[in-house]
């Protein structure tokens, strides 16, 4: 099950991202969730970009975030502050 429709970002999501680039990552962070895989994000935002390493607990589509474990702390992130994502 591949996230990328259902997933598919919407016309606010980082324009920056090409859409082979998003799906390798939906690919990557749905495996996370299945298999509590833990993977890096790297995340842009406000400041410069981050660095998170963790697994996806809940792939929200409807409202385009995920929940992530990383260390003791739970985070959503926004499918559009996801820059990429790997093992």
């Amino acid at each position: 099950m591949m996230i990328n429709r259902t997933c598919e970002p919407s016309a606010s999501f980082n324009s920056t991202m090409k859409e082979a680039a998003w799906t390798q990552t939906s690919r990557l962070l749905e495996e996370s969730l299945r298999r509590h895989l833990k993977v890096t994000l790297h995340l842009a935002g406000a400041g410069p970009e981050q660095e998170i390493r963790g697994f996806v607990t809940v792939i929200n589509t409807y409202l385009e975030e995920i929940k992530f474990r990383a260390e003791d702390e739970w985070l959503w992130i926004k499918f559009s502050e996801i820059t990429s994502a790997h093992t």
